[in-house]
């Protein structure tokens, strides 16, 4: 538990706006299916005090899973930047991803983060996507501008549920979602082909996750058959803001005022429950979500920069 704790320090003191618990890091490593995905976390200290001052990762994407890729990340206490730590660490990952016969690494670094884009561009990595964080506020959030999508949702004959609801309702509801997200998510831009999460993996990830919040966790539906779903998140260290993870539609449902339809119900709950900020982040070319997202208000906030390295 020390280390989780140290962590959870390390990690909050260089984004202090992503803050996790030791209760969230834990959940996300417990959740893994070590037997399927590659996971190992190293922890890099100062030989004469013991004290760690940085760790790394190395790790495979479930949703984007090949044996032989993996992402890595870096997190070096800001005290101890620039003392060549993060370089230590990386020579141990990159030992590691050696031993694996890694054919591709990737990392994700903020843009304004200027060391560490330099960090990654001087060990080989490249920038292969980018995306941005965005950010609104449900309580000044005006949905009479938008009743026109829910109308003609509705005139398509969608109805509009949520996962509490759905559980309560449908024996089949977790089957039903599990499809709806992996078909919706394999059109979401991401650095690899996607692949489809396992069935268990997912239910251990999403289903069962503390911070699901079942009231905030949109879908649409055609009579019985799930078309789009919308969800928020809980963040624990920050009471009043939520996370938005995906919005999807099914293709052949798309243009019909859906996904704007689910997002209002999702700023509607948001609202109600008195949250007043809603974070999310979109590939620079998912153009129709980051469409809505700016159509609806949301704020764009910082970039994000994934660097691809070929180890082949």
């Amino acid at each position: 538990m020390s280390n989780y704790r140290r962590l959870a320090e390390i990690y909050d003191a260089i984004f202090p706006e992503r803050s996790r618990t030791i209760e969230e890091w834990k959940f996300y490593d417990d959740s893994l299916d070590k037997s399927k995905y590659y996971f190992k976390r190293y922890a890099g200290l100062n030989t004469a005090t013991g004290e760690v001052l940085g760790f790394g990762e190395i790790w495979n994407p479930p949703w984007m899973f090949h044996p032989r890729k993996f992402w890595l990340d870096e997190w070096v206490d800001p005290k101890h930047q620039g003392q060549g730590v993060g370089g230590a660490i990386y020579a141990k990952l990159a030992r590691e991803m050696q031993r694996l016969g890694a054919s591709t690494a990737w990392m994700g670094i903020r843009e304004d983060m200027a060391t560490s884009v330099a960090f990654a561009r001087n060990r080989g990595f490249s920038e292969k996507m980018r995306g941005w964080e965005s950010t609104i506020n449900p309580l000044t959030f005006v949905a009479s501008k938008f009743e026109a999508y829910s109308q003609k949702a509705s005139r398509a004959g969608i109805k509009f549920s949520n996962l509490e609801q759905e559980l309560q309702d449908d024996p089949d509801c977790y089957k039903k979602l599990y499809e709806l997200v992996q078909t919706a998510f394999r059109d979401v831009p991401i650095p690899d082909t996607p692949t489809d999460t396992p069935y268990e993996q997912w239910v251990a990830f999403e289903m069962k996750n503390p911070n699901l919040i079942p009231q905030g966790y949109m879908i649409a539906k055609d009579r019985d058959l799930y078309v789009g779903t919308s969800v928020v998140w809980r963040l624990k260290k920050e009471p009043r803001s939520l996370y938005q993870g995906l919005t999807g539609v099914l293709r052949e449902y798309r243009g019909k005022g859906i996904g704007v339809a689910l997002k209002l119900r999702v700023l509607d709950f948001a609202r109600r429950s008195g949250f007043d900020n809603i974070r999310t982040f979109n590939a620079s070319t998912n153009e129709g979500m980051l469409a809505i997202n700016l159509k609806l208000g949301f704020k764009r906030d910082s970039a994000w920069i994934t660097f691809e390295k070929n180890l082949a």
